[in-house]
């Protein structure tokens, strides 16, 4: 019984009215054959010779008595039962004229008339209903089922979309667009609920884009802080001293060292701003490639960076034949940046694997060096800007992220009993 309902809530719209319309006439024959039925029993019990026919005649003896008689005719027969004294012939009834008595006929009436006024009423009732009833059943049919589609088929989800597109026209993106219906209704409901999930997940990412350029302007314009206060404290004392003169020359070749220095860390931050920006603006690019000579090519890149500075590369992965949906420029982008600070914290190895699951390519990268500073660790759990003191590592690995979430995955940073790890996913 369960089934049998599910199935008809499925139903495609057309099918669902054409079939709701032929159960409604369905319905109305029935009824109207009942009642059709019924007011005729009705009326052959009020009237059982409803067929018949009565003749009343007028007969005027010559004494001028008058005598009147009604005589019973049946429809259907060639010939009528007369009385003898009315003859028939082919043109019709006749008076037999005999002496001086005349004959007439006063009247020819059904059996209907011959009822008592309530029961022709009734009779006359019954024979309007039968005429009226399949009308008023048919109209009525035709307004309950298009109530009916209506509220079963169209109500509900249009009042779903009606408020859902009121939430998104009040810029509120954080519900939810439910219908469980396979037809067309049901459709259009679970497109504008993939619409709701796709504009909310984008202003999402909007959200998190522009408060992480924010942390990152908070982050730089703090950075920059230092610095500039170190050029500004030398140049006061550089101007103090000059005029006495009273600069001894190392004293002069160590500030300029420190003027250099600090000049060098500012142009670093604008460097890590640009390239920051220029992340932001990178398209992803996607190419059917096979992972197995994909995984390859990286291996060899990558074992002769790690081999150029001392440094082991453990590859290891257990992957299938298969073909993946990759940007690879991106992906050796990623790679390279993490590679390279694992690099520069590494004492001996580095182990690199490798591995696909539910359309996700993954690849963990462990260094067997002190591991992340807890400062790096907190903010890059929890939002893409990760800041470092010396401002390199950082802006590699917040680039890295960046890359990740634009090819649909993520970048997860924490540390293991023999280093720092590094775990990428790609969707692929």
């Amino acid at each position: 019984m369960e089934t049998l309902k599910s199935k008809w809530n499925n139903l495609p719209l057309r099918r669902f009215f054409i079939l709701t319309v032929l159960l409604s006439v369905g319905i109305v024959v029935l009824i109207s054959t009942l009642i059709i039925g019924g007011c005729a029993a009705f009326r052959q019990w009020l009237l059982p010779d409803s067929d018949a026919v009565y003749l009343t005649i007028e007969k005027t003896l010559s004494d001028g008595n008058v005598i009147t008689g009604t005589y019973l005719l049946e429809y259907g027969a060639n010939r009528f039962s007369m009385p003898d004294l009315i003859t028939q012939n082919d043109n019709g009834l006749s008076a037999e004229k005999t002496d001086s008595t005349k004959y007439s006929i006063k009247k020819i009436e059904t059996s209907v008339d011959s009822l008592t006024p309530k029961r022709k009423i009734a009779y006359k009732i019954c024979g309007a209903t039968m005429f009226v009833a399949p009308t008023i059943l048919a109209f009525t049919a035709i307004l309950l089922c298009s109530i009916y589609f209506y509220r079963k088929k169209l109500k509900q989800p249009l009042d779903l979309l009606a408020d859902a597109a009121k939430q998104i026209t009040g810029q509120n993106l954080d519900f939810e667009i439910t219908y469980n219906c396979g037809d067309e209704m049901g459709d259009l409901c679970r497109s504008f609920e993939n619409m709701r999930t796709a504009l909310y997940e984008n202003n999402k990412a909007m959200w998190i884009m522009l408060e992480e350029r924010r942390l990152l302007q908070a982050s730089v314009a703090h950075d920059l802080r230092n610095p500039i206060a170190i050029i500004k404290g030398y140049t006061e004392y550089l101007e103090e001293n000059l005029k006495n003169d009273e600069m001894r020359s190392e004293k002069t070749t160590r500030i300029v060292g420190n003027l250099g220095a600090a000049a060098k860390r500012l142009e670093q931050y604008t460097e890590s701003v640009r390239l920051l920006n220029q992340s932001e603006e990178t398209q992803v690019s996607r190419k059917s490639l096979p992972v197995l000579k994909l995984v390859k090519d990286i291996t060899e890149d990558l074992s002769l960076l790690s081999e150029q500075n001392g440094i082991v590369l453990n590859v290891t992965g257990n992957l299938p034949e298969k073909e993946i949906q990759v940007d690879t420029s991106v992906l050796y982008r990623i790679l390279e940046n993490v590679i390279n600070n694992a690099l520069r914290y590494a004492r001996r190895e580095i182990c690199l694997e490798f591995s696909l699951a539910d359309a996700n390519f993954f690849v963990t990268v462990t260094d067997d060096g002190e591991g992340f500073p807890q400062e790096i660790l907190d903010k890059g759990g929890k939002k893409r800007l990760i800041a470092c003191k010396d401002g390199h590592m950082g802006i590699g690995l917040s680039i890295s992220r960046l890359l990740c979430q634009k090819h649909g995955g993520t970048m997860e940073l924490l540390n293991t009993p023999g280093g720092a790890c590094v775990k990428i996913s790609l969707s692929v």
